[in-house]
């Protein structure tokens, strides 16, 4: 029974034989009831992390860390953005460049490989990808130029992603649901849409031209089914990649729409007028598309959930 026995396979994720779901499926292994491990006297195990690092006492503004000695950045700053991205922030020196690396505290965080660096200056970027209620060591390095001669050492700060209370669970829906259809912000004119859509902004993370509002959700419609305008959601995708939106628009009581034949459209994005990227009014779906670590994939799970905090993109 697969549900008993799993096979652990790295990056914090296991295999086994879902009773419930009728075949050998791949999850995080934080996301199942595992109480024990063990391992096979004639197998031999490479050297891998079990992800049993603790991430308790980490604090989202834990003091910074220089790593050795010479020439680093000044006053780095990181802050939350949402599930999936963390802000950071620096003094930068005229003329130079840097690097940066995201490295979860925990290795059961897992989906390592979606992080994504969206620069936005020499001092500002964007660490996208990321994984709800995870923290992060983020380091900060200046890098040398053709004719220095000088030591460099980076700045560590620990941030962690938003974390989320669920209030809702809602059924997986097979099939391509890899749909991201989009309407036009302008035609949110009647309320409850046109209250939704307030103090809502074209997002300044990514490229797609998509509304964000104050809470780092994505604008979109939803049907009904899952909840009317003004509700919250955490969004899954079977990549791992997971992203919130708030529904300022009613696609009606239904769970989806249909799409190229076979496809089920569950979320509709809303762009800003003007702002919708040509390759997706080409395609009609932003799901055909990444976008600096937003990157499409089926839907797996959609969970309801509460308002935190106002954040500053």
């Amino acid at each position: 029974d697969g549900n008993i026995f799993g096979v652990y396979i790295g990056n914090g994720e296991c295999i086994y034989a879902s009773e419930d779901i009728g075949f050998v499926t791949k999850e995080l292994v934080s996301e199942h009831s595992w109480t024990e491990w063990c391992t096979f006297s004639d197998v031999i195990y490479p050297d891998v992390d079990n992800g049993s690092d603790s991430e308790e006492g980490d604090d989202e503004n834990e003091e910074e860390t220089n790593n050795g000695n010479g020439m680093k950045v000044e006053n780095l700053r990181t802050s939350t953005i949402s599930v999936s991205c963390i802000k950071v922030q620096w003094d930068a020196e005229e003329g130079r460049d840097y690097e940066i690396s995201c490295v979860p505290k925990n290795s059961s965080t897992g989906y390592a490989s979606n992080i994504y660096y969206e620069f936005k200056s020499k001092e500002l970027c964007y660490i996208t990808g990321l994984r709800e209620n995870s923290a992060y060591r983020i380091s900060v390095t200046p890098i040398r130029k053709d004719n220095e001669d000088i030591a460099v050492s980076s700045v560590t700060k620990t941030q962690r992603t938003e974390s989320v209370e669920v209030i809702e669970e809602f059924p997986h829906e097979e099939g391509w649901t890899n749909c991201f259809a989009y309407e036009n912000a302008k035609g949110l004119t009647a309320d409850p849409s046109w209250s939704a859509i307030q103090n809502c902004s074209v997002d300044k993370v990514t490229n797609t031209g998509i509304m964000r509002d104050q809470y780092g959700d994505y604008c979109c419609a939803m049907g009904t089914v899952y909840g009317y305008c003004g509700d919250r959601f955490l969004i899954e995708l079977n990549n791992g990649v997971q992203f919130t939106t708030k529904i300022c628009d009613s696609k009606g009581d239904i769970p989806y729409h249909d799409f190229g034949g076979s496809g089920k459209c569950i979320v509709e994005f809303i762009h800003g007028d003007g702002s919708l990227p040509s390759c997706v009014s080409f395609s009609g779906n932003y799901g055909n598309y990444s976008w600096s670590g937003l990157a499409f994939d089926n839907i797996k799970s959609i969970k309801k959930i509460n308002y935190n905090e106002p954040i500053e993109y």
